[in-house]
C-alpha cells in the first residue's frame, strides 16, 4: 500500500484538535449545502423579487461560478497569507454574505452577495484538506476524507429537503440565515482551535490565478447556454475562448516564480487520480440532471417522489464513506477504489436499463448501488490524490481537487443540456423528455467506464513504483 508523503503534523492535544476539526465539517456542511437548498426556492424568489424565471437560475449558478473560479487564487492566497487566517477569513465573509442575501430586496443584490457568498466559500475550500493534514497524521488520512465526503454528500441530500421544510414555514430569507449560527460556531471553534501556518510572502502568481479563473468562468457559462440551441454558437465559442485561456495559464505557470498549480505534482499517481475522479464526476453530473427527467417524465412521478427515488444515493455516501475511508487507511486505497468504480459503473448501467415500467423498491436498489460504488471509490481516491501531493503543495492539490469536480460536473449537465436539445425536449414534450434522459445516462455509463480504466493505470502505476523501490 502505497503511504502519502508525509506531512508537517502539528502537534495539538486531542480535546483542541476535535473542536477544530468539529469546526471545519460544519463548514463543509454549511458550504455544500448552498449549493443546492436554493433550487426549491426559485419559483417563490422569481415572485417575491419580480423576476422572470430563467434569470433566478442565477442565483444558483452565480453561487457555484464563484467558488470555481476563485479556488486557484485562494489556494496560492493561502500559502501566501498562512491557511489559518484564510480560514478565518473566509468563515466572517461567508456568513455576512448569507446575511446579506437574507436581507437583498431585488435580484441583482441578491446574485451580487452570492457571487460574495461563492468567494467566502472558495476561501474556505482551498484550506480545508491542508489545514486537515496538519492537523492529523497521515496513517488516518483515510477516516478523515472518509468523513469529509460523509459531510459533503449529506449536505448536497439534504439541501433541498431542508429547503423545502423552510419554505413549508418560513420564507425564503431563512434558507440564508441558518448560516448565520452554524458560521459563528464554526469561526469560534476555529479561532481557538485551528493551528497557525506561517504563509510565504511573495511571488503570488496573479496572472495564473486570473487565467485560470477566466477560463473555468467561460466554460461554466458556455455549457449552461447549450441550454438553449438559440446560444450554441456563443457556447461553442466561449468554450473555445476558454481552451486559449488555458494555454496562456500554461505558459503563465512555466514563467511564474510560485505557480498556482505546479507541475512537479502532476506525477503519475496524481494525475491518474485527478483523471479518474474527473470522469467519476462527470458522470454523476449527467445521472444527477438526467434522473428527475427520467423519473418525472418517464414514470410520472412528482417531485417530491422524485426526490425520494434519488436519495439512496447521497445517503448511502453519507454512511459509507466513512467505512471506505477507513478501509483505505488499512488496504491498498488503488483496490477499493476499483472495486467502488466497478460498483458505480453497474448501478448506472441498471439505472439505464430500467425500461418504461420498473417496480420503485428497484429504482430504489440502483440508485443505493450507485451511491455505495461511488462511496467505496471517492474516499480512497481522494487520499491517494492528496497522498502524491507534498505538503508545500496542499493547497495546490486541494484546489485541483474542488476544481475538477466543479468543472466535471458543469460538462456532466451541459452533456444533459444537449441531449434535451437533440431530442427536441426544450419543446416540453415528456416523451422527448425520457427519451433524452435513457440515453444520455449511457453517456454516464460511458463516463464511469472511463473513470474505471483509468483507475486501473494509477493502479499499475502504484504497483509499478513499489517494484522500483
Amino acid at each position: 500500500m502505497t503511504s502519502p508523503q508525509p506531512d508537517a503534523e502539528v502537534s495539538l492535544p486531542r480535546v483542541k484538535r476535535d473542536l477544530a476539526y468539529i469546526g471545519i465539517i460544519l463548514v463543509v456542511f454549511m458550504t455544500n449545502i448552498d449549493g443546492s437548498i436554493v433550487n426549491v426556492a426559485l419559483p417563490q424568489l422569481s415572485r417575491s423579487l419580480a423576476a422572470s424565471p430563467q434569470s433566478t437560475v442565477w442565483v444558483t449558478t452565480t453561487y457555484l461560478l464563484a467558488v470555481g473560479c476563485a479556488v486557484p487564487a485562494t489556494a496560492a492566497l493561502g500559502d501566501q497569507l498562512g491557511r489559518r487566517h484564510l480560514f478565518l477569513m473566509g468563515v466572517p465573509v461567508f456568513t455576512l454574505a448569507s446575511l446579506g442575501c437574507a436581507l437583498s430586496t431585488s435580484l441583482p443584490m441578491l446574485v451580487a452577495f452570492r457571487a460574495i457568498q461563492g468567494l467566502g466559500a472558495a476561501s474556505l475550500f482551498a484550506v480545508i484538506i491542508p489545514i486537515m493534514r496538519m492537523m492529523f497524521p497521515a496513517a488516518r488520512m483515510g477516516v478523515i476524507f472518509g468523513i469529509n465526503a460523509m459531510a459533503t454528500a449529506l449536505g448536497v441530500a439534504i439541501g433541498p429537503t431542508l429547503g423545502g421544510i423552510i419554505l413549508a414555514r418560513l420564507t425564503w430569507p431563512w434558507l440564508f440565515l441558518i448560516n448565520v449560527p452554524l458560521g459563528i460556531v464554526a469561526f469560534l471553534l476555529a479561532l481557538y482551535a485551528v493551528p497557525k501556518h506561517q504563509g510565504r510572502r511573495g511571488d503570488f502568481d496573479g496572472v495564473g490565478a486570473l487565467t485560470i479563473g477566466l477560463a473555468i468562468a467561460l466554460f461554466v457559462v458556455g455549457v449552461h447556454l447549450i441550454v438553449d440551441i438559440r446560444t450554441l454558437w456563443i457556447a461553442g465559442l466561449l468554450v473555445v475562448v476558454a481552451v486559449g485561456f488555458v494555454v496562456a495559464f500554461l505558459r503563465a505557470e512555466d514563467r511564474a516564480p510560485r505557480p498556482v498549480l505546479p507541475r512537479q505534482m502532476w506525477n503519475g499517481v496524481f494525475s491518474l487520480a485527478v483523471l479518474t475522479a474527473f470522469w467519476s464526476f462527470f458522470g454523476q453530473g449527467v445521472a444527477f440532471v438526467a434522473l428527475p427527467f427520467l423519473f418525472q417524465s418517464a414514470y410520472g412521478a412528482s417531485p417530491l417522489q422524485s426526490a425520494l427515488l434519488f436519495t439512496p444515493w447521497p445517503a448511502i455516501i453519507v454512511l459509507a464513506a466513512p467505512l471506505s475511508g477507513r478501509l483505505a487507511d488499512r488496504f491498498r486505497p488503488a483496490v477499493l477504489a476499483i472495486a467502488g468504480l466497478a460498483v458505480y459503473l453497474a448501478g448506472l448501467v441498471l439505472l439505464a436499463t430500467l425500461g418504461d415500467h420498473p417496480a420503485q423498491w428497484w429504482v430504489l436498489v440502483c440508485t443505493a448501488i450507485c451511491g455505495l460504488g461511488f462511496a467505496f471509490f471517492q474516499s480512497p481516491n481522494n487520499r491517494e490524490m492528496q497522498g502524491a501531493v507534498p505538503m508545500s503543495m496542499a493547497s495546490s492539490g486541494a484546489a485541483v481537487l474542488n476544481l475538477n469536480r466543479s468543472v466535471a460536473q458543469s460538462a456532466g449537465s451541459g452533456m444533459v443540456s444537449i441531449a434535451l436539445v437533440l431530442f427536441g425536449a426544450t419543446a416540453g414534450s415528456t416523451l422527448q423528455e425520457a427519451r433524452a434522459a435513457t440515453s444520455v445516462l449511457w453517456v454516464a455509463v460511458a463516463g464511469a467506464a472511463f473513470s474505471l480504466v483509468f483507475s486501473a493505470f494509477k493502479l499499475r502505476s502504484v504497483l509499478n513504483a513499489e517494484k522500483s523501490l
